[in-house]
């Protein structure tokens, strides 16, 4: 006996040493309760017309990405809901006090709230289970990153404000079934700021929200919607992009204090020209790409680079009237070739004559003297005849000469300085418009900025007025839509969906096509919405887009009596448990991130309709030569993998006139642009005995084109316009070629920048490809004509004289032919026709290479014999008795520095040939090659202009 207590003793104790079994606990025994016989598809409600309200909460934690080109924004926020469900009710007395259980998120009923905008799925952690209240209160806490479409305005940026909605409501559920309601009150929404992370790009403002019904297909949906406002921090875009544009403004301004002849100015200008393009090339991924509509800081660089263009087209203007005094063929006084041809003859000195130098042996140097008026008295005097000639009257002629010659080169360098003075003025003036309008356009792009500030404030009052008028009913509805959770004991025994769902599931299989006559073909309807081009990938020939898309279909195992079922005509169903066309799409590619829809609706008659939207990659045969004017055509093609036309049938829910005009839900605010939808029905067989349906849905968009032509066409454009300027630079200047190839340089580095935002095929080139080539071509072709024009003229440099041939071609018939303006010829200031000192000329002087050294030793070289000689041809009286030394110096020092005259005369002669050659053949080719430009463009504008309206 003592045994037997003993052994109950002990086994006493061990049961207190072992611990309970899970089935045992109170937790394990709630959730087997809760869970059994729990029909996860059937919405919890015990009376089928009680409305499931929902209440959402929305916490926004940071702002990931803005994409002003997608228009889409991608966010992470914490996602809170709350509902009661009716099935999920018991008494914690009966459960060891147990009030709060987790349950799996996958064994109970989900309301099928999803984001209306949304376009693409984040990463987002897994959250696998919920929390459920003894009252039947649901708990659903989740954080998540969402991709949005939201309208970006990017005018005003860096300071620009964004409105982005996030809409919550039931995909498939009217308002009688699931309705919506704040978690929290509307300014506690609005005004919470606590979690964000309020350190990077974007300051959230605020978070208002109201909640409105939308009618969609004769029936009313309950929405909630959050606007998200958000304001960019500017000041790293204020740090890179605007400081250092305005830092090369402020040199180029400076460069108008570079002198006018220093050669500096247009080198300077076009390198800071250049560095700009470079510049805004570069920051052209810090700038929103978008398509609709150029921010107000892409407007800025661009003029800001025309500014730089007008700045380096001013400049080369004063330096074209700077060089047209300087190395220009001028037209010298008729004074000057008179006394040239005839002052030079044998006349004797004259009493005028000796008067002339008797006046200019005693005019007073402090005295203002007429030299103009004293040269003309001069050629009076010598042009009389004398009967005794002299050595004294060969002088006067030959200082007479001389004087005159030196005159005509003060003269010129009397007009050099005027217009110097001339061109001085023109750039003072020019300056001050040019920062005058500088000054201007800044205060424009202020103005602009505050404008489209004041525009965000504006809306952003009258949507806080419209949340407060809101608020009140709200609020009255948030109160009648709450309604306190029924604690019937039976909890299946009365719902009405229950029994619904018990009946339709009974007996059903989901894999067999529900028909009762096999002979009988399931048609199936479909309708497709676009409602944004996510991508366009044109390298892997890709086309991502987001649509809505519906179809139905008739399932003739799902038809019930609604008086049997309490009046109840439709019913959501798990779309896990009902048979689902296997209608694919052929063009797919790859698997979007799509929102999960998991119910589909079913109506008494057996109506099943599934409606859910689905991100869609698919291949799609792109076309880019056109681009950015290029339209594309992609289709869609829905079919019946497996059955046959006589199992399943397609056809269109609407009908296809209204398919194509629907743009209802299409973002319009991207790149691309919906023109219209096609749709298409055919059958056809891939063996000959068996025949499918398929309908094809042609997508036809349109991409919008400005985004490219301020950033790729513009810049080209003005390039190609400086190197057109550049050819009104004189090409004897020396500063064409350096800037023309500094052009040539600016435009490599654009091309090897831009090459990335190019489309990437492995067919064919762009158009605008073949553009931007065929630009620097034309560059090369500019290079190199300035190239051959300015070797021809320095050939002078050689002394070879033009051949007869180029004269008569290039100087004579090329003008006429071509309405050339030739330059005036400049007669020679020392001309020897008509002169006697022709006879005088050593046979050295006409050998000698035309040079401008000093040649003070000529005169010294001359011997005796031909100083006589040149004397008697001279008609002077040969020196019987010897003369003073210091007259036969003077008159070696005379004919010396006639000689030098004569020679550089001579010298200039041919550079001037060579040098209206070079003219007439510059204007020549620059006229080609302005033709070639004008016809390329108008013909490139011309296809580019039919593109796109067609």
């Amino acid at each position: 006996m003592s045994l037997i207590w003993l052994l109950i003793f002990f086994s006493a104790h061990v049961s207190q040493c072992v611990p309970e079994k899970p089935k045992r606990s109170a937790l394990n025994q709630l959730t087997r309760t809760l869970l059994r016989k729990y029909d996860c598809g059937v919405r919890p409600v015990h009376d089928w017309t009680s409305v499931t309200t929902v209440s959402i909460d929305l916490i926004l934690l940071s702002v990931l990405d803005v994409d002003g080109k997608t228009q889409s924004i991608t966010t992470s926020i914490w996602y809170r809901q709350v509902w009661t469900d009716e099935f999920l009710v018991w008494d914690p007395e009966e459960f060891d006090g147990l009030n709060e259980i987790s349950l799996s998120s996958d064994a109970i009923w989900i309301p099928d709230v999803i984001v209306t905008e949304f376009v693409d799925g984040g990463k987002s952690p897994p959250i696998p289970y919920i929390y459920v209240n003894s009252s039947g209160s649901v708990k659903n806490y989740r954080p998540m990153q969402v991709v949005l479409a939201c309208s970006l305005e990017m005018y005003a940026f860096p300071f620009d404000k964004q409105n982005c909605s996030l809409t919550f409501r039931s995909w498939l559920h009217s308002v009688k079934e699931i309705d919506l309601a704040l978690l929290r009150s509307a300014e506690d929404i609005a005004n919470d700021k606590r979690e964000f992370m309020n350190d990077g790009e974007w300051e959230l403002q605020s978070i208002p929200s109201h909640y409105w019904h939308i009618h969609q297909d004769a029936t009313d949906y309950a929405q909630i919607q959050f606007n998200v406002l958000i304001r960019r921090r500017p000041l790293l875009y204020v740090v890179g992009l605007l400081i250092p544009s305005i830092f090369l403004m402020l040199v180029d301004v400076t460069s108008f204090y570079l002198p006018l002849n220093s050669r500096t100015r247009i080198v300077f200008k076009v390198s800071i020209l250049l560095g700009y393009t470079v510049f805004r090339v570069n920051i052209t991924e810090e700038l929103p790409s978008t398509a609709v509509r150029t921010p107000l800081i892409g407007v800025f660089f661009a003029v800001c680079m025309a500014l730089l263009m007008l700045s380096l087209i001013k400049s080369m203007l004063v330096v074209k009237l700077l060089h047209h005094n300087d190395k220009d063929v001028k037209q010298m006084s008729l004074s000057a070739c008179l006394l040239d041809r005839y002052g030079s003859g044998g006349q004797e000195v004259t009493a005028s004559a000796l008067t002339s130098i008797r006046t200019l042996d005693s005019v007073d140097p402090s005295d203002e003297y007429e030299l103009e008026t004293s040269l003309e008295e001069d050629l009076v005097s010598l042009n009389e005849d004398q009967k005794v000639p002299s050595g004294l009257d060969w002088l006067l002629q030959e200082l007479a000469s001389l004087r005159l010659a030196l005159h005509q080169e003060d003269t010129e360098n009397s007009a050099q300085d005027d217009w110097l003075e001339l061109c001085l003025k023109l750039d003072r003036v020019l300056f001050w418009v040019y920062l005058l309008v500088l000054v201007l356009g800044r205060l424009l792009e202020r103005g602009g900025a505050n404008t489209a500030q004041s525009a965000a404030l504006l809306v952003e009052d009258l949507v806080e007025d419209v949340v407060a008028m809101l608020l009140v009913a709200m609020l009255l509805v948030e109160d009648l839509n709450l309604k306190k959770p029924s604690s019937s004991s039976g909890r299946f025994s009365n719902a009405t969906l229950v029994r619904l769902s018990d009946f339709l599931s009974a007996g059903y299989k989901k894999g067999v096509r529900p028909v009762k006559d096999w002979r009988t073909s399931t048609t199936v309807a479909i309708d497709l919405m676009v409602y944004s081009i996510l991508n366009v990938d044109e390298k892997n020939q890709v086309l991502t887009t987001y649509v809505w898309y519906r179809q139905s279909w008739t399932d003739e195992f799902l038809v019930w009596n609604p008086e049997d079922f309490d009046e109840v005509k439709q019913v959501s169903i798990p779309t896990a448990n009902v048979w689902v066309p296997d209608i694919l799409i052929n063009e797919f590619v790859d698997v979007g991130k799509s929102p999960d829809i998991p119910y589909v609706y079913v109506t008494h008659d057996g109506l099943v309709r599934n409606y859910k939207p689905i991100q869609v990659v698919t291949a799609c045969t792109l076309n880019i030569y056109n681009f950015p004017f290029d339209v594309q055509k992609c289709s869609l093609t829905f079919q019946s993998w497996l059955h046959t036309i006589d199992d399943i049938n397609i056809t269109l829910m609407r009908s296809p006139e209204e398919l194509r005009e629907d743009k209802s839900v299409f973002m319009n605010q991207g790149e691309w642009e919906l023109l219209h939808i096609l749709s298409k029905y055919k059958s056809f067989s891939v063996d000959n005995d068996d025949y499918y349906a398929e309908m094809k849905f042609h997508v036809v968009i349109r991409r919008r084109p400005l985004f490219y032509t301020v950033n790729l066409l513009l810049p080209s454009i003005f390039l190609m316009v400086m190197d057109i300027v550049g050819f009104y630079l004189p090409p004897d200047s020396g500063e064409r070629v350096s800037f023309k190839i500094t052009l040539l340089l600016g435009y490599s580095v654009f091309l090897i920048i831009v090459s990335d935002t190019l489309p990437a095929t492995a067919i064919g080139t762009p158009l605008i490809g073949v553009y931007f080539v065929v630009c620097m071509a034309l560059l090369v072709i500019s290079l190199t004509e300035t190239v051959l024009i300015v070797r021809l003229v320095h050939k002078q440099d050689l002394q070879t004289p033009v051949p007869d041939w180029v004269k008569y071609v290039v100087l004579e018939r090329a003008p006429v032919l071509f309405c050339i303006r030739r330059k005036h010829r400049l007669c020679s200031r020392l001309s020897s026709q008509g002169s006697d000192l022709d006879h005088y000329k050593d046979s050295s002087y006409g050998t000698t290479q035309c040079t401008l050294h000093h040649t003070c030793e000529i005169g010294q070289r001359l011997s005796q014999h031909e100083q006589e000689s040149g004397l008697l041809r001279l008609g002077l009286p040969p020196r019987r008795d010897p003369t003073p030394p210091v007259m036969n110096n003077i008159l070696q020092e005379v004919m010396a520095i006639r000689h030098f005259l004569e020679k550089r005369d001579r010298c200039r002669e041919v550079a001037k040939e060579w040098l209206q050659v070079g003219y007439v053949l510059d204007v020549l080719l620059f006229r080609v090659y302005l033709v070639a430009v004008v016809t390329y463009s108008i013909t490139l504008g011309t296809l580019w202009s039919v593109w796109q309206v067609a």
